[in-house]
């Protein structure tokens, strides 16, 4: 190579290694900036720390009722449809209610046939009472008896001699009565008597039973909503035939959120926590609900295991979709009214037989930096509760120096 050929290398590689170190210079620099950030100030506040839980879910109803017919029979009305609105005694279907109605018509003739043989009966049992009364004829003698004594004169003589004066006294009675009864006959009478008031009664009753069952199968053959709720399926179709299982219906206001929680997340959940609930297609609204069921078993998705959880609205809005994807924020742990700093401003935390501490940076007059010791309370999900060490006002750092 000849000697302007080497200049020309060396210069060539010259710049490169140039251009090499001012890269080098540009990101050490950079990096330094980073390194020197400020952290920023923040003041001590007195209000609400929470911690929360998140989770994504569907709409569904809480509880589904199935609604069918007693009987079954030919598919004559049909009112409504799947996703159909529908309002408290509303009609929804009816089938064929010709045999229905024919039971009870038979039925109540029973009961009328029963209720004349109970009628018959008594008055037969009242007329066998009355005829067990009796007759009786009673007669009495009464005997005489003639007694004799000498009745003395006014002056005795010889010529004159003791007359007799007769009286007569009773010396007795006697009585005999005569008489019939009919009590023997009478009673046998009365006995079958009440046995035929008996046999009737319970026929009256029995008519009376099938009467109450063919009127509840006749009021089978129409099926009412019995709650304000929506349609969610329909089995069958007019001229078809429909039984006991024909139709699914969901309360209106039971429409509620089911979501999946991580191990971790339903650890802290429990029954009646409140909730926000958000829904994509109304966005900025959120409305109020609760957690009222926890699943005990979890499933297995992705290696991963999830606990599923029920949150129901106080209030639903009108216009919600079964299957309709819903955002909860379940309200673990809650405390009002207290003060409380970033969580990024508390630092080396402790945990000494309940009692929480954690080091606060403290900015005083001056701009001197105080490291200080204070008593925790909740760790929310933003904020940390300080129970001692600070008043409301002071100024703290929110990145905690190690």
């Amino acid at each position: 190579m000849s000697l302007r050929g080497r200049r020309v290398w060396w210069v060539v590689a010259g710049v490169v290694v140039a251009a090499a170190v001012t890269i080098t210079v540009v990101f050490v620099t950079r990096g330094g900036d980073n390194a020197s950030a400020q952290p920023s100030i923040s003041k001590v506040a007195r209000g609400a720390v929470t911690t929360t839980v998140s989770a994504a879910g569907t709409m569904q109803a809480q509880a589904s009722r199935t609604l069918g017919f007693t009987s079954t029979g030919t598919l004559t009305e049909l009112d409504v449809k799947a996703g159909d609105s529908v309002l408290p005694g509303q009609t929804l279907a009816k089938i064929d209610a010709t045999n229905a109605q024919s039971a009870v018509d038979s039925a109540e003739q029973a009961v009328e046939s029963a209720q004349d043989d109970v009628d018959n009966a008594t008055a037969e049992l009242n007329a066998s009472s009355s005829s067990s009364s009796s007759s009786t004829t009673c007669t009495s003698n009464t005997s005489l008896r003639t007694n004799t004594s000498p009745s003395p004169s006014a002056s005795p003589s010889a010529s004159q001699s003791p007359s007799p004066s007769a009286s007569r006294t009773p010396s007795g009675s006697s009585s005999s009565c005569t008489g019939s009864s009919g009590n023997g006959g009478s009673q046998s009478r009365g006995n079958t008597s009440t046995d035929a008031l008996l046999t009737a009664q319970q026929r009256l009753n029995n008519a009376k039973l099938t009467l109450t069952q063919a009127n509840a199968k006749l009021a089978g053959t129409v099926i009412t909503a019995p709650i304000a709720g929506k349609v969610l399926s329909v089995t069958g179709a007019i001229g078809g035939q429909a039984g006991s299982n024909f139709m699914v219906i969901a309360g209106t206001n039971d429409i509620v959120v089911r979501a999946q929680f991580t191990e971790a997340e339903i650890a802290h959940l429990s029954l009646k926590q409140p909730a926000k609930i958000t829904l994509p297609d109304q966005q900025g609204s959120s409305f109020t609900g609760s957690v009222i069921q926890i699943d005990p078993a979890g499933t297995i998705s992705n290696r991963l295991v999830r606990y599923g959880a029920i949150v129901a609205f106080d209030k639903a809005p009108d216009g919600l979709l079964y299957g309709q994807s819903a955002n909860v924020v379940v309200t673990t742990s809650s405390v009002d009214n207290v003060l409380y700093v970033p969580s990024t401003a508390v630092s080396n935390r402790q945990d000494s037989g309940g009692t929480v501490t954690g080091t606060v940076s403290v900015v005083s007059a001056g701009d001197k930096i105080e490291r200080r010791t204070v008593q925790l309370g909740l760790r929310g999900d933003v904020n940390t509760e300080v129970k001692s060490g600070l008043a409301e006002g002071d100024q703290v750092l929110t990145t905690a120096e190690t």
